[in-house]
């Protein structure tokens, strides 16, 4: 019993250091383009020493301010071959995809193909939920502002299924239900970018990839982005990296065609630049004009309340005058944030589940660096969570191998009643009821085991295969109490 304790007191402390952390020589190529205002020494002086701090193998930069680029540079590699990181090197920008399909949507509305307060299964024929009755009252507008009910977890579960095309995506919701009724309150969800990305396709009758690289990347002049990963006919994606056990492992993605306008748009920090003086600029660019004035305010408008005074608009979030949006995949990060008259946007060829904090940390203390303020003096090493993290779950793997040990030992000691009642309570506690909990409590806590293991590998897999593992010692145990002896030992309870 006193071993199965130890296993519990360990495990839960485990789980609940990565529940809080949840909710928490660089190579560079200089651009000729920088402005004086900028402190270019002490952006990269700082940029160098995070990087060494996250242990991050390429990041890229690129600093807009009201209509000029200010400052692109690149830093640390792009692949294990070494390939040097370069503000043209694309790579998978995560959620930040979400503000390119709002603003696609935008140009539809100001075209008049389309409204806000269209009904979503009218536009888009074979849009249907579980619920028809609920379904059948989400708009556009609902799904621009994550307000369709559709749930965070089912949103999440989609990123491991993305391997069909963006209408078969859509059509395989018909299972799926909201899990508040629409228009109530704000939940992200990575299918209500899905969702607009098939009326994009439906309304104009040309694949997302198509209508992104015609209306958005062309006049934006961000030769380096695409909606479809076979169009780099070059190859010169950045590979990407994952945190596993702590240590940075290259990996490679997953395949995530249907769920491009959520969450898989690949571009480079040069192109963002293009894109951050037209978010700035009322939707000009170069002479060219994507989006009027009036609809791009409508774009940035905060309209759902997120926390606080954040709240979400249309693909992006809006914090007192910020406008921003962070977005991760497998093992990639970027942030965009628009402050004032600056645009910041920081790639990062890796992905750390349990330090996404340390990432939006990098991207505020360089907008303090943009508007001459002094950054954080973080000492910290977010690697140390993962030797403890490590430590324990060796201790715990141990402790369960010496209990399966002690339950083949043969042993011909009596046992009392007393101890009798003490080892089935025992089994009863620890090796059924807290495992099922923990796998049923599993996916509130950390979301569906598909996504967890997909981007916290290592870890993520340990957290659901403990809890089996003592399920398995468990039916053991429950067999050989069952059927043993009068006066037979059962202290081969771990």
């Amino acid at each position: 019993m006193y071993k199965q304790l130890a296993i519990l007191k360990i495990f839960a402390m485990t789980l609940l250091m990565l529940f809080t952390t949840c909710n928490d020589v660089v190579f560079a190529n200089s651009e000729d383009v920088t402005d004086k205002a900028l402190d270019i020494s002490a952006i990269d002086a700082f940029m160098a020493k995070e990087i060494d701090r996250l242990n991050i193998p390429g990041a890229s930069l690129a600093i807009v301010k009201k209509d000029q680029v200010a400052y692109l540079q690149g830093y640390g590699v792009s692949s294990p071959d070494g390939t040097q990181m370069t503000p043209q090197t694309p790579i998978v920008i995560g959620s930040v995809s979400k503000s390119f399909t709002a603003l696609a949507i935008m140009q539809l509305i100001e075209q008049g193909k389309i409204h806000l307060d269209d009904l979503v299964y009218v536009v888009l024929p074979g849009f249907q939920l579980a619920n028809k009755e609920q379904s059948n009252k989400i708009t556009i507008q609902h799904l621009l502002n994550q307000t369709s009910g559709l749930s965070t977890y089912d949103g999440q579960v989609a990123i491991s299924h993305g391997d069909k095309t963006l209408k078969e995506h859509v059509q395989s919701l018909k299972n799926i239900n909201v899990s508040s009724p629409v228009g109530e309150h704000y939940e992200y969800s990575n299918l209500n970018y899905s969702i607009l990305g098939a009326v994009i396709e439906q309304v104009t009758n040309t694949p997302y990839k198509e209508y992104m690289k015609e209306f958005i990347f062309k006049p934006l002049e961000m030769n380096n982005s695409y909606a479809d990963s076979k169009d780099d006919i070059n190859n010169t994606i950045a590979h990407g990296y994952q945190t596993v056990f702590g240590i940075k492992v290259p990996t490679e993605q997953l395949i995530h065609d249907g769920t491009v306008p959520s969450g898989y748009i690949i571009s480079s920090a040069e192109d963002m630049a293009n894109y951050m003086v037209a978010q700035l600029n009322e939707g000009h660019f170069n002479g060219k004009n994507i989006l009027s004035a009036n609809a791009m305010n409508v774009l940035h408008h905060p309209s759902s309340r997120v926390a606080h005074d954040t709240y979400y608009a249309m693909g992006w979030e809006v914090t007192n005058d910020a406008i921003s949006h962070n977005g991760w995949t497998e093992n990639t990060y970027s942030k965009v944030l628009l402050d004032g008259d600056y645009g910041i946007n920081l790639q990062i060829n890796a992905m750390d589940y349990f330090n996404l904090n340390e990432y939006d940390a990098i991207v505020s203390d360089l907008n303090k660096l943009v508007h001459h303020e002094q950054p954080s003096n973080t000492k910290s090493n977010p690697f140390m969570k993962y030797i403890i993290f490590d430590l324990i779950f060796v201790l715990i793997i141990v402790l369960i191998t010496r209990s399966i040990y002690i339950i083949f030992k043969h042993n011909n000691h009596k046992t009392s009643i007393f101890r009798t009642v003490v080892n089935w309570f025992s089994l009863i506690v620890f090796n059924f009821l807290i495992p099922l909990f923990i796998l049923i409590a599993f996916p509130q806590l950390f979301g569906p085991l598909s996504t967890v293991t997909l981007f916290a590998p290592g870890i993520g897999h340990l957290l659901f295969i403990i809890p089996i593992l003592l399920l398995m010692v468990g039916v053991i145990l429950f067999r050989k109490l069952l059927l043993k002896k009068p006066n037979a030992d059962v202290n081969a309870l771990p």
